[in-house]
């Protein structure tokens, strides 16, 4: 692929992608970042970002031997910072591979994303990708789900985010080995205690219970899906997100340790 091989007689390119989404830049316009990049050959590389009709125009160096390595690398790559931001955010961002048009509801009101934020978020998009794997995948399974319109596509986006870290990093016991269940609330249990203080949810431990079925029913095809079913869905949406992402930005720090004592012991 791009910027794993020996840099010597590589060719760069330039590669343009449009980010869309309700955001937008500071009062500049544009802003011109230095940022690490590449795993095996690591180098610092410029990345250019400027406003476009519906979200930010980015123009980065990618090192490949060809033009459709060289544009996957640079998906990759912007799509671990937005993986961050959207965290963040907590808005919907798009890589737009084919420059459509797209218009969203809020177009008219914008976060605006200063320099440190684009910074922070290449760098832990790359530092996480490379030290912290299942965190990086559970936070891109959170962007999924946040950009879907589709309400079952959401629930199974936003249980994979839980159900990618839970399954890794929950403590061995009788409990736990029952299933995804207990790991996920043994998770929730180790970042904030018994469940009269977990977050979003306190003492309603059953709402695990119902994302599962709901997710599981979707995944397996056996539960039926009709109008009744997706609005009980939509009603249930709000709250699995933001249990979803409070999970998440909580691991974001303390995960951090756990996961250091699972790898030494």
């Amino acid at each position: 692929m791009i910027d794993q091989l020996p840099s010597q007689n590589i060719p760069e390119w330039e590669v343009e992608l449009v980010i869309t989404g309700p955001i937008s830049l500071p009062r500049t316009r544009s802003l011109v970042l230095h940022v690490e990049k590449g795993e095996r050959n690591p180098f610092t590389t410029t990345i250019k970002l400027s406003k476009a009709p519906h979200g930010i125009l980015c123009v980065l160096i990618a090192r490949a031997f060809d033009h459709e390595n060289a544009n996957n690398a640079a998906v990759y790559f912007v799509g671990q910072a937005l993986d961050v931001l959207c965290l963040k955010v907590d808005l919907p961002l798009y890589i737009n591979l084919y420059r459509s048009e797209v218009r969203f509801a809020s177009d008219s009101v914008r976060r605006v994303i200063n320099e440190s934020e684009w910074t922070n978020a290449f760098t832990l998009g790359r530092e996480y990708s490379l030290n912290r794997g299942y965190f990086s995948r559970a936070i891109s399974w959170y962007r999924k789900g946040l950009g879907s319109e589709d309400p079952i596509d959401r629930v199974i986006a936003f249980w994979s985010a839980l159900e990618g870290i839970s399954s890794q990093y929950y403590r061995p016991n009788d409990r736990t080995e029952q299933g995804i269940i207990n790991q996920i609330c043994d998770c929730f249990d180790q970042l904030w205690g018994t469940t009269e203080n977990w977050r979003v949810i306190p003492n309603e431990p059953d709402v695990i219970n119902h994302f599962y079925n709901f997710r599981n029913g979707f995944s397996h095809g056996f539960m039926r899906v009709d109008i009744e079913t997706i609005k009980k869905v939509v009603g249930k949406l709000p709250v699995y997100q933001k249990l979803v992402r409070e999970f998440l930005l909580e691991w974001e720090s303390k995960g951090r340790v756990i996961e250091r004592e699972r790898a030494a012991s």
